[in-house]
């Protein structure tokens, strides 16, 4: 007689928690009985957020039930109040208790306001602020614009993009005596890609006469006067910033100082047999979705294994994708984080990634690039081709979702 599937229940709707769904799905099948835990019913692709201000883009969202459908999970619409690993389920916030065998955690991290005084970016829903700088920068009302990464901002791709978005904005429109500046606690612009992004990334804020303070931490904008550590003043009519981050201090799990979950190389939490986590609500240093995407690889060929899937385990090798948006030609930009080896870096104005999404997940973003595809023919009244991921097979849909 066979087994019964082991319950997984992934806890989140973010990157992680979707892409460890495709993952689990593929990887494990009929071994297990796949849960979605999430506060709400709608993926917002959060990259794109920042090019709305620009009418360069826009945010999408995709219906977080037809992905659960689409990969025989079940669905609860319910935020996690805290675990008890030892009696095996969640609490949901609405009074539940749901069971499960193995649990994977991917709730995302906790934006903070980083520089009181600023203007804070923080995705979807976020950009209307910023809009009315450029409204007055527009209007010529104000000159001087500083876009200031905030310490501990471990991925500060969005506020580089901003400012060159701005610059591009600001040229093409003939605005004349506009001051933009950029200041980063980094030693080198975008450092974490390596020497050659950070050469390219310096040469294009040149190019559009941004200013670069490097080895500076923005604290305070008051009065027009951004503080920086060490004892510094930055003169600005406004302060565009990104929010900190801390951990989500899910009762029951264990958490570092700053309230994330500590993880070992293959997603198990520290001092549990029966959860894994993944994603910014984990201890790793880097909080981007396509590093949440593989560690949401990792935990789940790691839980199929469990299952009994004929899957190889992998730890845990981070490598960094960005797609670097300028209001021209963009940049790609790739490196191996636990490398070091020049040949590990890599940045062209070609895609070094397919489909050359902000968001490489292994399976998300081929997931979300066809439902993208179908979604725009269905505007369109329109059938299209689409190769269905995992299948080779092409199929022509039509109204199909």
């Amino acid at each position: 007689m066979n087994e019964a599937p082991i319950k997984v229940m992934i806890a989140g709707g973010g990157v992680a928690a979707l892409e460890a769904l495709m993952a689990l799905h593929e990887l494990a099948a009929d071994r297990i009985a796949l849960e979605l835990v999430t506060p709400t019913p709608e993926f917002a692709y959060r990259p794109l957020a920042v090019a709305e201000p620009f009418g360069l883009g826009e945010a999408r969202r995709y219906d977080v039930v037809r992905i659960a459908t689409d990969h025989r999970a079940a669905v609860h619409i319910a935020g996690i109040k805290s675990v008890d690993s030892a009696a095996r389920y969640v609490a949901t916030w609405d009074g539940r208790d749901l069971p499960f065998d193995v649990l994977l955690v991917a709730v995302g991290a906790c934006p903070v306001a980083s520089i009181p005084g600023s203007v804070m970016i923080q995705g979807p829903g976020y950009t209307g602020r910023f809009r009315s700088v450029l409204r007055e920068l527009d209007e010529r009302r104000i000159r001087h614009v500083a876009f200031a990464v905030p310490p501990g901002a471990s991925w500060p791709l969005p506020l580089y993009e901003l400012a060159l978005m701005t610059a591009a904005r600001v040229a093409e429109r003939g605005l004349r005596k506009v001051r933009l500046s950029l200041v980063t606690p980094e030693a080198h612009p975008l450092e974490l890609f390596g020497p050659r992004a950070s050469e390219t990334v310096r040469e294009l804020l040149d190019e559009r006469g941004i200013e670069l303070h490097l080895s500076r931490y923005p604290a305070r904008f008051e009065d027009g006067r951004l503080s920086l550590v060490p004892d510094e003043t930055l003169s600005a009519d406004r302060v565009v910033s990104l929010p900190s981050l801390t951990g989500p201090q899910l009762a029951g799990l264990p958490a570092d100082p700053d309230g994330f979950i500590p993880v070992d190389l293959h997603g198990l939490v520290q001092g549990e047999q029966d959860v894994y986590a993944a994603g910014d609500a984990t201890n790793s240093p880097i909080k981007q979705g396509g590093v949440a995407s593989q560690q949401a690889d990792v935990a789940a060929e790691a839980i199929a294994a469990r299952a009994g899937a004929d899957v190889d385990p992998q730890p845990f090798r981070p490598v960094l994708r960005g797609l670097l948006l300028t209001g021209s030609t963009p940049r790609y930009m790739r490196a191996e984080v636990s490398g070091g080896r020049g040949e590990e870096w890599r940045v062209s104005d070609h895609a070094l990634w397919w489909p050359p999404s902000k968001i490489a997940g292994k399976r998300l973003a081929p997931y979300l690039a066809l439902r993208h595809e179908e979604l725009e023919s269905e505007r369109a009244g329109l059938p299209v081709d689409v190769e269905l991921p995992g299948t080779g097979d092409v199929q022509s849909v039509f109204g199909k979702f």
